[in-house]
């Protein structure tokens, strides 16, 4: 009897101890917001136009290809005059330079040249459409077709919208009368889809010049409704740091030989079992990558998943599993592993003398280039398996930019004036932007795309049928209005 007291005894402590830190847990949740009067009303918006300025940068084939010879480059020509003829206030009052052949860098002067400029970013280019899925798409790909109440075509998600919605905020807070107290760079690469040259290229522009950003906001994630399971309402996950990014070369040589009499193990075969070994140990899981995105969003989360983030000391191997089942969510709390391109042999009926494979790996913060390196040599371990890494495709994860400052809370506050009732939280970007070079002139780098995102619309960027809301278009530009007049304010 004794001993199912002191057992009930610990059942009860165990539970208040659960309690307590769930609430705890659940109160520290919800971003704070930053007060801001602004001096001017959102402007009257015309939501066909904005369409149809999206549609016809959209319907402007502006595509990056790995080989650079197949890209159009007069296109991009094409795309800077309907800019120039669009936005006409911009264009007459903005510095344009133009770096690196096609990227844009506009400067609109602040009255107060001793504060640090802020930057929105956005690239005008835009992956190819798999001629193989042209039929599925309800309108061609780069018709910028307005039906149904979207912009159809590609470049409407990823991310000509972000370039045309700061563009059409610049030219109506100019139409406004607006004049900035610190600088607004507007910084706009042509060559993001292939991780190439453009944005680079304006960072050591700006920092040859001496120039120290105050912050930068880039593409990135949105507002999403139904895209976390559970999840109450919106929830909008502000990436304040990006993964790293590592392709990794493997070549294995061997003797050849006719495919009548192999040898014991071929080139292919040894370099298969190096592939195999690797995704058989993937890299170790990270819950405190993502604990403080679930602190953020911990009021609309359920009630389960507050007691198991609340308590990881008790439920962190269930909360592990859970989150590593699913490829989404397993990329958030580690570095993974992607065989991605796989050479070897020349005929059906020879031993090919060389093999090679590309395997990708996208690093968490707080793994390095050399650490994964070293890892995988040591699971590989096969001296017969050459692995090094490719020069241009190699770097670490970016820092973490803070959260208690007025540029994080300005964002906060403008998401949740647009879409209330949204909880708000850090997260890190699992793909690559053009933020990351930004990291060596400012130490406040995020990004966010104001859009209402649902869990079928993950699937068109870079897919089929690409398309965005009228809604969101409007929704896009009056959230610019506001924080370009938040962000280049004496206030941040």
């Amino acid at each position: 009897m004794e001993f199912v007291l002191y057992l009930l005894a610990l059942i009860l402590i165990l539970a208040v101890i659960i309690t307590v830190r769930t609430v705890m847990f659940v109160r520290a949740g919800g971003e704070k917001t930053s007060l801001f009067k602004s001096k001017l009303p959102d402007p009257q918006l015309d939501t066909q136009k904005i369409a149809e300025h999206l549609s016809a940068a959209i319907q402007v084939e502006t595509i990056s290809y790995e080989d650079p010879g197949q890209n159009r480059t007069e296109n991009f020509d094409k795309l800077h005059g309907l800019l120039e003829r669009t936005y006409p206030r911009l264009h007459a009052t903005l510095t344009r330079e133009v770096l690196e052949s096609h990227s844009l860098l506009y400067t609109w002067q602040g009255s107060n040249p001793a504060l640090n400029p802020v930057v929105f970013m956005a690239h005008q280019d835009v992956v190819p459409a798999d001629e193989h899925t042209l039929e599925k798409w309800t309108h061609p790909p780069f018709s910028g077709r307005i039906a149904d109440g979207f912009i159809w075509g590609r470049g409407s998600l990823d991310i000509k919208n972000q370039l045309i919605a700061v563009m059409e905020a610049v030219e109506h807070l100019l139409e406004q009368g607006f004049q900035p107290e610190r600088t607004v760079l507007l910084s706009f690469s042509h060559d993001e889809e292939v991780l190439g040259h453009g944005a680079p290229a304006i960072v050591r522009h700006l920092k040859e010049k001496g120039v120290r950003v105050h912050a930068v906001l880039d593409e990135g994630n949105s507002v999403l409704e139904g895209v976390l399971p559970g999840f109450k309402g919106h929830t909008a996950p502000i990436a304040v740091a990006e993964k790293g990014y590592l392709s990794l070369k493997f070549t294995v040589e061997a003797s050849g030989g006719h495919s009548s009499t192999p040898a014991p193990e071929t080139a292919i075969g040894i370099l298969a079992r190096a592939i195999d070994r690797l995704q058989a140990h993937p890299f170790p899981y990270h819950l405190n990558a993502v604990l403080p995105m679930f602190r953020g969003l911990s009021p609309a989360a359920p009630r389960l998943l507050q007691v198991a983030f609340a308590n990881l000391w008790l439920f962190g191997g269930l909360v592990r599993r859970q989150l590593a089942a699913e490829t989404e969510t397993a990329a958030a709390i580690h570095t993974t592993t992607a065989p991605t391109l796989f050479h070897g042999g020349v005929k059906d009926n020879v031993l090919p003398t060389h093999a090679e494979a590309v395997v990708n790996f996208r690093l968490l913060p707080g793994d390095s280039v050399a650490e994964v390196l070293e890892r995988v040599r040591s699971v590989v371990n096969d001296s017969r398996v050459r692995i090094e890494p490719i020069p241009e495709y190699a770097w670490e994860p970016s820092p973490v930019s803070p959260t208690d400052t007025p540029a994080y809370l300005h964002i906060v506050s403008v998401v949740k004036e647009l879409f209330p009732g949204t909880a708000c939280a850090p997260s890190n970007m699992l793909g690559a932007t053009d933020a990351r070079n930004y990291h060596a002139i400012s130490s406040r780098v995020y990004r966010f795309s104001p859009i209402l995102m649902h869990k079928n619309d993950l699937d068109r960027v870079h897919g089929i049928n690409e398309r965005i809301s009228l809604e969101n278009m409007h929704t896009m530009v009056v959230f610019f209005h506001r924080l370009i007049q938040r962000w280049s304010s004496g206030q941040m």
